[in-house]
Protein backbone atom coordinates (compact mmCIF):
# COMPACT_ATOMS: atom_id res chain seq x y z
CA UNK A 1 0.00 0.00 0.00
CA UNK A 2 2.83 2.43 0.56
CA UNK A 3 4.54 2.31 -2.37
CA UNK A 4 1.41 2.62 -4.56
CA UNK A 5 0.57 6.09 -2.61
CA UNK A 6 4.17 6.88 -3.52
CA UNK A 7 3.62 6.06 -7.16
CA UNK A 8 0.23 7.49 -7.41
CA UNK A 9 1.63 10.69 -6.03
CA UNK A 10 4.21 10.41 -8.44
CA UNK A 11 1.81 10.11 -11.46
CA UNK A 12 -0.31 12.82 -10.46
CA UNK A 13 2.81 15.04 -9.41
CA UNK A 14 4.09 14.01 -13.02
CA UNK A 15 0.76 15.47 -15.10
CA UNK A 16 0.15 18.20 -12.65
CA UNK A 17 -3.63 16.91 -12.41
CA UNK A 18 -3.73 17.06 -8.32
CA UNK A 19 -4.56 19.66 -5.84
CA UNK A 20 -2.45 20.41 -3.02
CA UNK A 21 -4.77 19.45 -0.46
CA UNK A 22 -5.12 16.10 -2.57
CA UNK A 23 -1.12 15.58 -2.93
CA UNK A 24 -0.77 16.45 0.89
CA UNK A 25 -3.64 13.35 2.00
CA UNK A 26 -1.59 11.01 -0.31
CA UNK A 27 1.58 11.91 1.83
CA UNK A 28 -0.43 11.43 4.83
CA UNK A 29 -1.45 8.15 3.47
CA UNK A 30 2.08 7.52 2.82
CA UNK A 31 2.89 8.16 6.49
CA UNK A 32 0.89 5.73 7.88
CA UNK A 33 1.77 2.98 5.31
CA UNK A 34 5.40 3.59 6.62
CA UNK A 35 4.10 2.98 10.12
CA UNK A 36 1.96 -0.13 9.12
CA UNK A 37 5.44 -1.59 7.42
CA UNK A 38 7.72 -1.22 10.67
CA UNK A 39 4.53 -2.54 12.69
CA UNK A 40 4.56 -5.45 10.18
CA UNK A 41 8.25 -6.05 11.06
CA UNK A 42 8.36 -5.71 14.34
CA UNK A 43 5.17 -8.30 14.76
CA UNK A 44 7.09 -11.09 12.08
CA UNK A 45 10.08 -10.48 14.50
CA UNK A 46 8.13 -11.33 17.44
CA UNK A 47 6.36 -14.28 16.23
CA UNK A 48 9.72 -16.06 15.28
CA UNK A 49 11.21 -15.20 18.88
CA UNK A 50 7.82 -16.84 19.96
CA UNK A 51 8.09 -19.83 18.78
CA UNK A 52 11.59 -20.25 19.84
CA UNK A 53 10.92 -19.83 23.08
CA UNK A 54 8.03 -22.05 23.12
CA UNK A 55 10.13 -24.69 21.74
CA UNK A 56 12.86 -23.96 24.53
CA UNK A 57 10.16 -24.63 26.91
CA UNK A 58 9.70 -27.62 25.32
CA UNK A 59 13.18 -28.90 25.82
CA UNK A 60 13.40 -27.35 29.41
CA UNK A 61 10.58 -29.14 30.52
CA UNK A 62 11.83 -32.82 29.01
CA UNK A 63 15.15 -31.79 30.36
CA UNK A 64 13.16 -31.29 33.80
CA UNK A 65 11.13 -35.05 33.38
CA UNK A 66 14.24 -36.73 32.45
CA UNK A 67 15.79 -35.38 35.82
CA UNK A 68 12.97 -35.71 37.87
CA UNK A 69 12.81 -39.36 36.57
CA UNK A 70 15.93 -40.47 37.50
CA UNK A 71 15.55 -38.80 40.69
CA UNK A 72 12.23 -41.30 40.68
CA UNK A 73 14.66 -44.22 40.23
CA UNK A 74 16.72 -43.49 42.74
CA UNK A 75 14.36 -43.48 45.61
CA UNK A 76 12.42 -46.10 44.38
CA UNK A 77 15.38 -47.93 44.82
CA UNK A 78 16.08 -46.69 48.46
CA UNK A 79 12.59 -47.57 49.11
CA UNK A 80 13.19 -51.03 48.21
CA UNK A 81 16.38 -51.24 50.04
CA UNK A 82 14.71 -49.95 53.56
CA UNK A 83 11.59 -52.53 52.87
CA UNK A 84 14.06 -55.33 52.52
CA UNK A 85 16.20 -54.14 55.59
CA UNK A 86 12.62 -54.08 57.61
CA UNK A 87 11.38 -57.60 56.48
CA UNK A 88 15.31 -58.29 57.77
CA UNK A 89 15.05 -56.05 61.22
CA UNK A 90 11.59 -57.76 62.01
CA UNK A 91 12.54 -61.09 61.09
CA UNK A 92 15.44 -60.50 63.30
CA UNK A 93 13.38 -58.59 65.97
CA UNK A 94 11.32 -61.60 65.90
CA UNK A 95 13.59 -64.11 66.31
CA UNK A 96 15.32 -62.21 69.45
CA UNK A 97 11.36 -61.74 71.16
CA UNK A 98 11.26 -65.39 70.69
CA UNK A 99 14.27 -66.34 72.19
CA UNK A 100 14.28 -63.98 75.23
CA UNK A 101 10.68 -64.70 75.54
CA UNK A 102 11.96 -68.82 76.21
CA UNK A 103 14.43 -67.90 77.97
CA UNK A 104 14.04 -69.48 81.66
CA UNK A 105 16.50 -66.53 83.08
CA UNK A 106 16.83 -62.79 82.13
CA UNK A 107 19.47 -62.32 80.05
CA UNK A 108 20.85 -58.40 80.29
CA UNK A 109 22.95 -58.68 76.85
CA UNK A 110 19.97 -59.79 74.40
CA UNK A 111 17.56 -57.29 76.67
CA UNK A 112 20.08 -54.79 75.24
CA UNK A 113 20.02 -56.40 71.72
CA UNK A 114 16.42 -56.50 71.73
CA UNK A 115 16.21 -52.79 72.64
CA UNK A 116 18.36 -51.82 69.70
CA UNK A 117 16.71 -54.02 67.12
CA UNK A 118 13.63 -52.14 68.31
CA UNK A 119 14.63 -48.71 68.06
CA UNK A 120 16.41 -49.44 64.69
CA UNK A 121 13.28 -50.54 63.40
CA UNK A 122 11.05 -47.75 64.67
CA UNK A 123 13.84 -45.29 62.90
CA UNK A 124 13.78 -46.94 60.08
CA UNK A 125 9.71 -47.53 59.83
CA UNK A 126 9.36 -43.52 60.57
CA UNK A 127 12.49 -43.24 57.03
CA UNK A 128 10.35 -45.64 55.24
CA UNK A 129 7.28 -43.75 55.55
CA UNK A 130 9.00 -40.15 55.08
CA UNK A 131 10.75 -41.50 51.40
CA UNK A 132 7.12 -43.39 50.62
CA UNK A 133 5.59 -40.07 50.73
CA UNK A 134 8.26 -37.86 48.91
CA UNK A 135 8.09 -40.68 46.24
CA UNK A 136 4.31 -40.08 45.76
CA UNK A 137 4.88 -36.36 45.98
CA UNK A 138 7.66 -36.62 42.78
CA UNK A 139 5.18 -39.35 40.80
CA UNK A 140 2.38 -36.31 41.15
CA UNK A 141 4.87 -34.09 39.95
CA UNK A 142 6.84 -36.07 37.14
CA UNK A 143 3.01 -36.79 35.68
CA UNK A 144 1.96 -33.15 35.80
CA UNK A 145 4.94 -32.38 33.69
CA UNK A 146 4.82 -35.49 31.84
CA UNK A 147 1.37 -33.86 30.34
CA UNK A 148 1.71 -30.35 29.62
CA UNK A 149 4.81 -31.60 27.75
CA UNK A 150 2.42 -34.10 25.84
CA UNK A 151 -0.24 -31.31 25.50
CA UNK A 152 2.77 -29.54 24.23
CA UNK A 153 4.00 -31.71 21.93
CA UNK A 154 0.14 -32.99 20.46
CA UNK A 155 0.03 -29.28 19.50
CA UNK A 156 3.26 -29.15 17.62
CA UNK A 157 2.56 -32.26 15.54
CA UNK A 158 -0.66 -30.82 14.86
CA UNK A 159 0.92 -28.01 13.80
CA UNK A 160 4.06 -29.83 11.63
CA UNK A 161 1.29 -32.37 9.93
CA UNK A 162 -0.69 -29.11 8.59
CA UNK A 163 2.15 -27.26 7.59
CA UNK A 164 3.79 -30.55 6.04
CA UNK A 165 0.58 -31.23 4.24
CA UNK A 166 0.18 -27.19 3.04
CA UNK A 167 3.67 -27.50 1.63
CA UNK A 168 2.54 -30.67 -0.33
CA UNK A 169 -0.68 -29.01 -1.47
CA UNK A 170 1.52 -26.00 -2.58
CA UNK A 171 4.43 -28.01 -4.32
CA UNK A 172 1.57 -30.21 -6.10
CA UNK A 173 -0.09 -26.56 -7.11
CA UNK A 174 3.04 -25.37 -8.54
CA UNK A 175 4.77 -28.36 -10.22
CA UNK A 176 4.14 -26.80 -13.68
CA UNK A 177 6.42 -24.04 -12.78
CA UNK A 178 9.56 -26.76 -11.47
CA UNK A 179 13.02 -25.27 -12.90
CA UNK A 180 11.45 -22.28 -13.62
CA UNK A 181 12.65 -20.42 -10.61
CA UNK A 182 10.03 -21.46 -7.77
CA UNK A 183 11.39 -23.43 -5.13
CA UNK A 184 8.83 -24.65 -2.01
CA UNK A 185 11.01 -25.35 1.30
CA UNK A 186 10.40 -25.73 4.80
CA UNK A 187 12.79 -24.20 7.81
CA UNK A 188 12.10 -23.61 11.33
CA UNK A 189 8.71 -24.88 11.34
CA UNK A 190 7.80 -22.60 8.50
CA UNK A 191 6.88 -23.48 4.54
CA UNK A 192 8.82 -20.67 2.56
CA UNK A 193 8.12 -20.11 -1.12
CA UNK A 194 10.64 -18.54 -2.97
CA UNK A 195 10.27 -17.13 -6.32
CA UNK A 196 13.19 -15.99 -8.12
CA UNK A 197 12.91 -12.32 -9.93
CA UNK A 198 12.65 -13.86 -13.71
CA UNK A 199 9.63 -15.58 -12.95
CA UNK A 200 7.51 -12.27 -11.25
CA UNK A 201 9.14 -8.67 -12.54
CA UNK A 202 11.05 -7.16 -14.72
CA UNK A 203 14.17 -5.69 -13.90
CA UNK A 204 13.81 -2.95 -11.64
CA UNK A 205 9.58 -3.09 -12.44
CA UNK A 206 7.39 -4.18 -9.79
CA UNK A 207 4.59 -5.11 -12.29
CA UNK A 208 3.72 -8.72 -12.02
CA UNK A 209 3.77 -10.41 -15.57
CA UNK A 210 1.85 -13.32 -16.77
CA UNK A 211 3.60 -16.33 -15.62
CA UNK A 212 4.17 -14.81 -12.51
CA UNK A 213 0.46 -13.83 -12.49
CA UNK A 214 -0.52 -17.48 -13.08
CA UNK A 215 2.20 -18.79 -10.31
CA UNK A 216 0.37 -16.49 -7.85
CA UNK A 217 -2.95 -17.58 -8.07
CA UNK A 218 -2.60 -21.02 -7.86
CA UNK A 219 -0.38 -20.10 -4.34
CA UNK A 220 -3.77 -18.25 -3.64
CA UNK A 221 -5.78 -21.50 -4.19
CA UNK A 222 -3.74 -24.00 -2.20
CA UNK A 223 -3.43 -21.06 0.60
CA UNK A 224 -7.35 -20.35 0.73
CA UNK A 225 -9.67 -21.48 3.60
CA UNK A 226 -6.45 -21.59 6.01
CA UNK A 227 -7.28 -18.95 8.57
CA UNK A 228 -4.59 -20.62 11.27
CA UNK A 229 -1.98 -19.62 8.83
CA UNK A 230 -0.10 -16.48 8.95
CA UNK A 231 1.34 -15.19 5.51
CA UNK A 232 4.24 -13.01 5.18
CA UNK A 233 5.15 -11.67 1.85
CA UNK A 234 8.80 -10.28 1.69
CA UNK A 235 10.68 -8.60 -1.24
CA UNK A 236 14.63 -9.12 -1.44
CA UNK A 237 16.53 -7.23 -4.02
CA UNK A 238 20.68 -7.86 -4.87
CA UNK A 239 22.96 -4.59 -3.68
CA UNK A 240 23.21 -3.26 -7.40
CA UNK A 241 21.43 0.16 -6.26
CA UNK A 242 18.44 0.70 -8.04
CA UNK A 243 18.51 3.10 -11.50
CA UNK A 244 15.11 4.37 -11.43
CA UNK A 245 13.20 7.86 -11.25
CA UNK A 246 10.19 8.85 -9.49
CA UNK A 247 9.45 8.25 -5.65
CA UNK A 248 10.98 4.45 -5.92
CA UNK A 249 13.95 5.85 -4.79
CA UNK A 250 16.18 2.63 -3.95
CA UNK A 251 16.29 -0.75 -3.23
CA UNK A 252 14.18 -0.72 -0.10
CA UNK A 253 11.55 0.78 -1.78
CA UNK A 254 11.69 -1.75 -4.82
CA UNK A 255 11.65 -4.40 -2.57
CA UNK A 256 8.57 -3.19 -0.78
CA UNK A 257 6.36 -2.29 -4.05
CA UNK A 258 7.19 -6.03 -5.31
CA UNK A 259 5.63 -7.69 -1.92
CA UNK A 260 2.84 -5.23 -2.15
CA UNK A 261 1.78 -6.23 -5.61
CA UNK A 262 2.02 -10.27 -4.53
CA UNK A 263 -0.45 -9.53 -1.78
CA UNK A 264 -2.80 -7.67 -4.03
CA UNK A 265 -2.65 -10.84 -5.97
CA UNK A 266 -2.87 -13.22 -3.16
CA UNK A 267 -6.30 -11.73 -2.11
CA UNK A 268 -7.72 -11.39 -5.88
CA UNK A 269 -9.05 -14.88 -3.65
CA UNK A 270 -11.73 -14.45 -1.45
CA UNK A 271 -11.11 -17.01 0.55
CA UNK A 272 -7.31 -15.51 1.21
CA UNK A 273 -8.36 -13.07 4.77
CA UNK A 274 -6.61 -9.92 4.58
CA UNK A 275 -6.64 -10.30 8.21
CA UNK A 276 -3.89 -13.54 8.05
CA UNK A 277 -1.42 -11.71 5.14
CA UNK A 278 1.55 -9.04 5.54
CA UNK A 279 3.18 -7.16 2.87
CA UNK A 280 7.21 -5.87 3.85
CA UNK A 281 10.44 -5.50 2.13
CA UNK A 282 13.97 -6.50 2.99
CA UNK A 283 15.82 -4.84 0.32
CA UNK A 284 19.13 -5.99 0.03
CA UNK A 285 20.00 -6.26 3.62
CA UNK A 286 18.59 -10.49 3.83
CA UNK A 287 20.82 -12.25 0.98
CA UNK A 288 20.76 -15.84 0.78
CA UNK A 289 24.11 -16.13 -0.45
CA UNK A 290 26.84 -13.17 -1.23
CA UNK A 291 26.37 -10.60 -4.10
CA UNK A 292 29.89 -11.49 -5.66
CA UNK A 293 28.95 -12.65 -9.07
CA UNK A 294 25.98 -12.29 -11.72
CA UNK A 295 24.24 -15.73 -11.15
CA UNK A 296 24.64 -15.11 -6.63
CA UNK A 297 23.03 -11.50 -7.48
CA UNK A 298 20.07 -13.54 -9.40
CA UNK A 299 19.80 -15.63 -6.45
CA UNK A 300 19.45 -12.66 -4.20
CA UNK A 301 16.33 -11.13 -6.24
CA UNK A 302 13.49 -12.97 -4.99
CA UNK A 303 10.33 -12.84 -3.68
CA UNK A 304 9.10 -15.08 -0.64
CA UNK A 305 5.81 -16.45 0.68
CA UNK A 306 6.79 -17.46 4.28
CA UNK A 307 4.03 -19.21 6.00
CA UNK A 308 3.63 -19.48 10.14
CA UNK A 309 0.78 -21.26 11.74
CA UNK A 310 -0.56 -19.27 13.95
CA UNK A 311 -0.02 -20.07 18.22
CA UNK A 312 -3.38 -19.09 20.03
CA UNK A 313 -3.33 -22.83 21.54
CA UNK A 314 0.08 -22.70 22.86
CA UNK A 315 -0.40 -19.51 24.03
CA UNK A 316 -3.50 -20.42 25.96
CA UNK A 317 -1.97 -23.93 27.18
CA UNK A 318 1.19 -21.93 28.37
CA UNK A 319 -1.06 -19.30 30.35
CA UNK A 320 -2.88 -21.62 32.24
Amino acid sequence: MKNFIIVMLAALVATSCVSSKKYNELLKQNEVCNKEVADLKKKNHKQETDITEITALRDRLQSEIAAAQTELDTLRRNYFVCKNELASLQDSYSKIDTKYKSSVSSNQQLSQDLLAKENALNALSEKLSTLAKELAEKEELLAEKEKKVAELQSILDTMQNKMRELKQRISDALIGFAGKGLTVHTKNGKVYVSVDEKLLFASGKWEVGAAGREALEQVGKALANNPDIQILVEGHTDNVPLKGKGDVKDNWDLSVMRATAIVKILLENPNVSPAQIEAGGRGEFSPVVDNSSSENRAKNRRSEIILTPKLDELYQLLGE
